[in-house]
């Protein structure tokens, strides 16, 4: 007999390598599938970032700071001194009271301007007096919203005997503006109590009143006599 034919291994060789490279494909193709979707992600980011960025003609939203900026038409001086503590008060009937006690005035709201300052208004009046009767100024400085920042009197030349008048002048000098927070009654009893006993003596007498927010000082020195009032600092 014949001997059998043997077994060729060509076919299992060529299809063993068809199959590799059929994988090897199939491979490939998923991995550019999955890169062609990272693609298209990063992609979609992109437009997604575009469509949502501002156009030119489109504009950006003012920042805290621009909103919190005052108007151009607001003036400089009215702004300075905004934030300056004031006895508060009203200018309006000092000047009345003042007025009615023969002050003629010089300047009445005047602005004034120091150098490193904020700006402020000034009031300044004098009496002349008759005969009998004490010449005095009366004097009153304000920031530029009208927040009164100090009142005073002075009285030159108090006839003996007249002290009574120079206290109604005194308390009305600083009672009549209405200061906030300050006790006008605390402020008449002590007035008339101070005035007559340091009228008249020799030397310089002083004396200050501790009102909480504000101080209240009178000076005398002989016939003529000084009161302010200005805030504590």
């Amino acid at each position: 007999m014949p001997p059998p034919p043997k077994k060729r291994s060509a076919g299992k060789i060529v299809g063993v390598g068809c199959l590799g490279v059929f994988a090897l494909f199939v491979v490939i193709g998923i991995i550019g599938a999955v890169v062609g979707n990272g693609d298209g992600k990063s992609d979609d980011t992109t437009s997604s970032a575009k469509s949502s960025a501002p156009t030119g003609t489109t504009s950006p939203k003012p920042t805290a700071e621009e909103n919190d900026a005052p108007s151009k038409d607001v003036k400089a001086d009215d702004l300075a001194g905004t934030t300056t503590s004031t006895l508060g008060g009203n200018i309006a009937p000092w000047v009345d009271k003042m007025t009615s006690h023969g002050v003629i005035w010089e300047k009445q709201g005047a602005k004034e301007s120091i150098a490193g300052l904020p700006p402020t208004r000034d009031w300044f009046g004098e009496a002349k007096g008759a005969t009998s009767a004490p010449s005095f100024v009366a004097h009153a400085i304000t920031d530029t919203h009208r927040g009164i920042l100090s009142l005073s009197c002075n009285a030159v030349g108090i006839p003996k005997g007249s002290s009574a008048d120079q206290v109604a002048v005194f308390i009305d000098c600083i009672t009549s503006a209405g200061l906030d927070g300050i006790d006008n009654a605390k402020v008449r009893t002590w007035i008339q109590a101070k005035l007559p006993a340091m009228l008249g003596k020799d030397g310089m007498q002083v004396e200050d009143l501790d009102l909480g927010k504000a101080t209240l000082s009178m000076d005398t020195a002989g016939d003529t006599a000084a009161i302010s009032i200005e805030q504590q600092y």
